[in-house]
């Protein structure tokens, strides 16, 4: 047993409110989807008449989007959805900082394969599905894409918090389709919004990878997982590896080396859900050492320098695996480069590809 660290009382408010949405989020996320899909059905069948209408009204809508996922979701989200103020207090409260080493021209689409998971991807939705780290700003004419499990978008309610965060699925259908999207300025698309080109954002290690979250371990998911490098070639999308350092420190897990009962467990959860049921432990709002609060831990986001590729609509397994192999030199080079900046006790730390 842990002995409790408390929290100071005389915390600004400031601090307060961001803990507030760093708490909000997480609950969003955690029990949220679960919250809609009960309280949708309890309107369903126990609401007035006006409810029940809605309801159906709302389901034959859900049907008939469906697809709305694969499809690419709804383009970038809702702009004013992406800077909402709760979003900014969550990304100070780490702070979460983007940082990028190369310019990356809008005349043509990305894959940004980022890593690690960690237990929610937090780093990710900091910086690709709000506004609140200033991607826009850095790269201009470029839409940031985030992408989930499918299923999502069936959940209601939930699903429209999803798609106004410009997230789309994460099927090869759908990242296909953002990916071949025109680039051509006069496209409707792009002069809606005044962009030209999508960075659609793969969170590769999955999962699988959730299960390996605590501080200081960056073992990555990535030796077997070469679907995103086919689909790059297939459209001729440029490659771009993104560290997201810090999203280890945030959450502890106890052991669950393979073959533990735990680990056991949470395999068996993963591949009948397709969600990792990771073991974590945060803080809570007034004592630093048990919650499901995400740690107060400095997030820092590095884009690395995109890995062309010339587009074939069926490569060969050689052409696949060169393009992995290329990409996998590439992350781990961009985490040496930049560790030193951004891990404590860097000299003991390495990436470690499984």
């Amino acid at each position: 047993m842990r002995e409790i660290e408390w929290a100071p009382l005389n915390v600004p408010l400031r601090r307060r409110l961001e803990t507030l949405c760093a708490f909000g989020w997480m609950s969003l996320f955690l029990f949220g989807e679960l919250w809609m899909l009960f309280y949708y059905f309890y309107l369903l069948i126990f609401g007035g008449l006006l409810a029940k209408t809605f309801c159906l009204i709302y389901g034959a809508f859900i049907y008939y989007d469906r697809k709305a996922g694969t499809n690419g979701g709804r383009g970038q989200g809702v702009k004013w959805f992406r800077n909402l103020f709760c979003w900014k207090l969550f990304q100070t409260y780490f702070p979460a900082t983007l940082h990028k080493t190369v310019d990356l021209p809008a005349d043509r689409n990305y894959i940004f394969a980022a890593f690690p998971h960690g237990v929610l991807s937090t780093g990710t939705f900091l910086n690709f599905a709000t506004d609140t780290t200033g991607f826009y700003k850095l790269f201009p004419g470029i839409r940031s894409r985030p992408c989930t499990l499918n299923f999502h978008f069936i959940i209601p309610f939930f699903r429209e918090v999803l798609l106004s965060w410009g997230l789309a699925s994460c099927a090869s259908k759908s990242v296909m389709s953002m990916l071949t999207a025109s680039n051509n300025p006069q496209h409707p698309v792009n002069r809606k919004d005044g962009r030209t080109a999508n960075a659609v954002v793969l969170v590769v290690g999955g999962a699988a990878e959730s299960l390996h979250c605590r501080p200081g371990s960056y073992r990555l998911v990535l030796k077997n997982r070469k679907g995103f490098c086919k689909i790059a070639i297939q459209s001729g999308a440029s490659v771009v590896p993104v560290i997201n350092f810090g999203e280890v420190d945030l959450f502890d897990q106890p052991p669950n080396p393979i073959g533990s009962g735990l680990r056991n467990f949470q395999e068996w959860v993963k591949n009948t859900t397709g969600i990792a049921p990771a073991a974590f432990r945060g803080r809570g709002f007034f004592q630093y050492t048990y919650g499901i609060i995400p740690r107060r831990r400095p997030l820092n986001t590095v884009i690395g320098a995109p890995i062309h590729t010339q587009k074939n609509d069926k490569p060969t397994q050689a052409d696949i695996d060169d393009l992995h192999e290329k990409f996998c030199k590439s992350l781990v080079d961009l985490f040496n480069t930049h560790k030193s900046k951004y891990v404590k006790d860097h000299k003991n730390v390495q990436v470690v590809l499984e």
